[in-house]
């Protein structure tokens, strides 16, 4: 028999609520399924992504057509839309080391892209900056005891990162950046700079020296200048890397002075110090300091102690002819003993392009009166931060006695001659010497013999 169907209220509630429950099951359903569809796609397509691409790739701009977050504003990465993008950032990281340091520094204002390579990869591109120039090598965190440079223009890189190597972090890790590179860079064009100045001041003396060398070139004028450039070239290629020499000894030497000051300091504030240490006292401290520096390397190979003692030599008499052109010459060495304690060789450079030309417009559109001018205002503020400094108020005492740099000779030379009669070097040959017109422009020292041609 045909079963009826109850009709009733209850029943009839009953299926109304069977159909709601349908309704609300069915497209939570179909959310699952498009989810698990979507997700399989996403996955199929990665696959392919990874599996197409080239290995170590950067992934195209085609793919990811905006800048992405990896942990700060620094890590930010942007694309150029172009073939760089798919380049390895190994051959990135290449390509700008092969630079030079003011041409990184251009590029990173070229692009976005370009900014991030440089400002993520800073140590590698640090690290193969150096190994380009360096020929494969970078600088030990210590200055080599057996280290041996060509002193070859070339080779500059070479000599200043080994007398200059990276600093380092708390655990004793060189810390290989742009910072770095500047100072390496600064002290170059510093010293090369130098280097420069003296050679054409000594040029200028030979042919005061030597009048037949300038007859020799009748009138014609174009010759004389392209052989005098010529010297000058030549004796700057050699005083160069010496002066990386000097460069070194003077900033170790005030750094030693500071670490010692700073040492005194804890024993006067331990109340271990009751008087100020007395001028020759301090002299004998210094004169220890200094020692201490020719007894470590490079000074330790006797042509590198040779060599600087020759340099810093032509150095103070050329000053001490500048400053006072008729003898003698060493009326005003207070001068020369503060550029060299406290001011440092960029002052040098200061004082020897204030000097040159005395007047008219030189390169840059400034006046020499203004370089001189410019050049007393750095003197006298160094002067003043040396008598300034409370330190040395306090270990050394005030007044004149307790601020005055030391005499010129008590800077490297009575360390020098010292070391060097220690050694058996007095008297010694030099080899220090170019050779122009024929004959020798030799730079030596009252200590050399057998020398040939003209003395410096």
């Amino acid at each position: 028999m045909h079963q009826l169907r109850d009709h009733s209220p209850a029943a009839r509630e009953r299926a109304k609520r069977d159909r709601e429950d349908k309704r609300s099951i069915m497209p939570s359903i179909f959310e699952s399924h498009a989810r698990n569809l979507r997700s399989a796609i996403d996955r199929a397509r990665a696959a392919y992504i990874k599996k197409s691409r080239p290995p170590r790739l950067l992934t195209s701009h085609a793919l990811f057509a905006h800048a992405f977050y990896n942990s700060t504003h620094e890590d930010l990465i942007y694309f150029t839309s172009s073939p760089w993008d798919l380049l390895p950032i190994e051959l990135h990281i290449d390509i700008f080391s092969q630079c030079g340091l003011r041409d990184i520094y251009n590029l990173r204002l070229v692009s976005r892209a370009f900014r991030s390579i440089v400002s993520q990869h800073e140590p590698a591109i640090v690290r193969g900056y150096l190994r380009h120039r360096r020929r494969g090598t970078l600088p030990q965190p210590e200055i080599p005891v057996d280290m041996v440079h060509t002193r070859e223009p070339e080779d500059d890189v070479v000599l200043l990162s080994d007398l200059f190597p990276p600093p380092r972090n708390r655990f004793g890790v060189s810390i290989f950046s742009f910072v770095y590179l500047q100072g390496l860079q600064r002290r170059q064009d510093t010293c090369g700079r130098l280097a420069g100045y003296l050679s054409e001041r000594v040029v200028d003396r030979y042919f005061q020296d030597e009048p037949a060398a300038r007859r020799s070139f009748g009138n014609n004028r174009k010759d004389l200048r392209e052989s005098t450039e010529r010297a000058v070239r030549l004796l700057q290629f050699k005083l160069t890397p010496l002066m990386f020499y000097a460069s070194f000894f003077l900033e170790t030497y005030a750094k030693l002075r500071l670490d010692h000051q700073n040492e005194l300091l804890i024993v006067y504030d331990a109340g271990r110090l009751p008087v100020p240490m007395q001028p020759q006292d301090r002299a004998a401290e210094y004169l220890r300091l200094q020692i201490e520096i020719l007894q470590t390397p490079p000074f330790t190979i006797t042509k590198n102690l040779i060599s600087t003692h020759h340099v810093l030599h032509l150095l103070v008499s050329y000053l001490r002819r500048t400053i006072s052109p008729e003898p003698p010459h060493d009326q005003n060495d207070d001068w020369i003993s503060m550029l060299l304690y406290e001011s440092g060789l960029a002052r040098i450079v200061e004082f020897f392009a204030a000097e040159k030309g005395g007047g008219g417009v030189i390169s840059g559109g400034v006046s020499q009166r203004a370089k001189r001018k410019e050049f007393m205002r750095n003197m006298q503020e160094d002067w003043d931060r040396a008598k300034s400094n409370p330190g040395v108020d306090v270990v050394y005492g005030g007044g004149e006695e307790g601020t005055k740099p030391p005499k010129v000779g008590q800077i490297w030379f009575k360390a020098a001659k010292g070391e060097m009669g220690k050694r058996g070097l007095v008297p010694h040959f030099s080899e220090d010497w170019v050779e122009v017109w024929g004959g020798r422009i030799s730079v030596g020292c009252e200590n050399c013999v057998g020398e040939e041609g003209w003395l410096a």
